[in-house]
Order: structure tokens, then sequence, then C-alpha cells
């Protein structure tokens, strides 16, 4: 197993684990739950942020800046499939 393999496998493991407290967070029942969940959240968070950051660091997960022109493009192509749907 390389880094690249681990970060992201750590990255996958985080995203759930936010998951999980996100809807802990969101349920809770009383004010000490809500606080638990509310902290586990901000730190898991952080802690999926600083991986994101590694693995860019690393050159694992390049962000590249998208053309205006294919934005407008994916939103005219998405907007004519949910007019397709809502004609059914």
């Amino acid at each position: 197993m390389d880094d690249k393999y681990l970060m992201e496998n750590l990255m996958f493991g985080s995203k759930v684990i936010n998951d999980l407290y996100m809807h802990g967070f969101i349920e809770s029942t009383n004010e000490k739950v809500f606080g638990a969940f509310t902290k586990a959240l901000q730190d898991t968070a952080k802690m999926h942020y600083e991986i994101f950051k590694s693995m860019e660091d690393s050159g694992f997960y390049n962000m590249k800046n998208v053309e205006e022109s294919k934005i407008k493009q994916t939103k005219q192509k998405l907007e004519s499939s949910l007019k397709k749907e809502n004609e059914k």
C-alpha cells in the first residue's frame, strides 16, 4: 500500500464518520447530546480538512479551475434534463 491509497482511505473514512456525526447533531434530543455531537463533528471536520490539505500538498489531490463556459453548459444540460423529467 502506498501513501496515496492510505490517505484516500482515511479521507473516505472521515467522510463516513462526519456523516454519522452530522445526523447525530441534527437529531440530538437534548443539549448534552447536542454538545457532544457538535464537538465530534467539528473535530472530525477539521481532521478531514487536514487530510485533504496533506493530499493536496503531496500532489495526490489536484484542484483545477473550471472555465465558466463549461459550468454554464453543464447547468443548461441539467436544467434541460429536469425540464424533461417534469414534463413526464
